[in-house]
């Protein structure tokens, strides 16, 4: 107890070297837990823009149709596929969908772009892009046949409200047909590849453009929790062996090992954040051993043992980092609270390029601010050892005789 006394004791005879490895761990902390909260935000936005935005939990098509979205490609069995997969608990809505990959064209601009047909009603519930629109509605306008635009592609086109645009696809007969629609609602997705490419009509239209009555080229299914994405995609899949039944992460090309590089940044930024850390706690904590010499040794020298100066090190050590560590505990949530709240604006950034929303809402979770404070305090009690060890080096004689 005398020697936990005295090590409390020694940090306040220097203040200002206290409070710099008292500021070096609380910015640390801070740091890798904001760096945490930065990138898993990133991730968690991400996600929630393929899933709720793109694609949904699980998917169902024809084999080898999303190579090409060949048309003819489409399962006469919709419904009932469709019905099967709203007749399971874990599974919240269902929408069936109509795409072709066809020719739009304006008085402005011929060009490609994927053509989704909807039944509104369903699709509100597997997707969120009718929260997206910014002018006009998802289809609740009297037009005869209405279609979503996203806001760049209605610009790319030099189309607005009500103004008409030539859609160019293919039948499954191979022939080619036209369809006119009328621009009723355009919205933005914060997605700037997404939006360039897919714009969204009725489903029925869809079909008549197809030159077909029922079926569909795709299904959407939205679950009650998307971590059993893969388990029941892989349940359906050998009910119906002939179709492609896949979950989100198979869907995205790339997401799975999106999230796993994302996972590995994740240490990389942490580990060089540690690293500094270290470096600032040794370099500090060995200062006041060396200015010390003199009051070590004579310590030594009177009868303390080198297991007791080790420990008194250490204790200091300990004890300015857990005044530092809920500083930068406290750091850390005001910030990830005040930024998950209002977002970080990327705005005209290469991470739009990407794919990736505008604005990143940092996040962390429990057990990400747990695993980061442990790392962050294992370094600094780790960064202690070097200093003590060097203080058990000296010699009594010797360390008195030092000026």
């Amino acid at each position: 107890m005398l020697l936990v006394k005295i090590a409390w004791k020694n940090i306040w005879r220097n203040k200002v070297r206290s409070f710099v490895v008292i500021t070096a761990i609380s910015l640390g902390l801070w740091a890798g837990v904001f760096g945490s909260a930065f990138v898993q935000g990133m991730m968690k936005s991400k996600v929630e823009d393929v899933i709720q935005t793109e694609m949904s939990h699980i998917q169902v098509h024809v084999p080898k149709f999303r190579d090409e979205y060949d048309g003819s490609l489409y399962m006469k069995n919709g419904a009932e596929v469709a019905n099967a997969f709203r007749s399971e608990a874990a599974v919240e809505a269902v929408s069936e969908r109509m795409i072709s990959m066809g020719g739009l064209a304006s008085s402005r601009k011929n060009g490609m772009i994927k053509l989704v047909g909807v039944n509104p009603d369903d699709e509100k519930k597997v997707s969120d892009i009718y929260t997206k629109v910014i002018e006009g509605s998802y289809f609740e306008s009297t037009k005869k046949r209405p279609i979503v635009l996203s806001e760049k592609t209605a610009e790319e086109y030099g189309v607005k409200m009500n103004s008409k645009i030539i859609f160019k696809m293919l039948d499954v007969e191979g022939q080619m047909t036209d369809i006119a629609f009328k621009v009723v609602g355009i919205y933005n997705s914060g997605n700037p590849m997404y939006d360039k490419m897919t714009a969204f009509v009725k489903l029925d239209q869809m079909r008549q453009g197809y030159g077909i009555e029922t079926g569909s080229n795709e299904i959407a299914v939205w679950l009650n929790d998307h971590n059993q994405s893969e388990a029941i995609a892989d349940s359906f899949q050998e009910n119906y062996s002939d179709l492609e039944v896949l979950p989100w992460l198979d869907l995205s090309p790339g997401m799975r090992m999106m999230i796993e590089a994302f996972d590995t940044y994740l240490f990389i930024i942490v580990g060089i954040i540690l690293v500094a850390l270290l470096f600032s706690i040794v370099n500090t904590m060995l200062m006041a051993v060396l200015e010390r010499v003199r009051e070590i040794g004579m310590l030594m020298a009177i009868g303390m043992t080198k297991n007791r100066v080790f420990k008194m090190i250490m204790y200091e050590t300990v004890f300015m980092t857990m005044i530092g560590a809920p500083i930068g505990l406290l750091l850390s949530g005001l910030t990830v609270g005040y930024f998950g709240k209002n977002g970080i604006d990327l705005s005209g950034a290469a991470y739009e390029t990407q794919g990736f929303g505008s604005t990143v809402f940092p996040y962390l979770d429990t057990e990400s601010y747990i695993n980061v404070t442990i790392m962050v305090l294992f370094m600094a009690i780790l960064a202690a050892v070097y200093p003590a060890l060097k203080a058990l080096s000296l010699k009594p004689v010797e360390a008195i005789r030092k000026i």
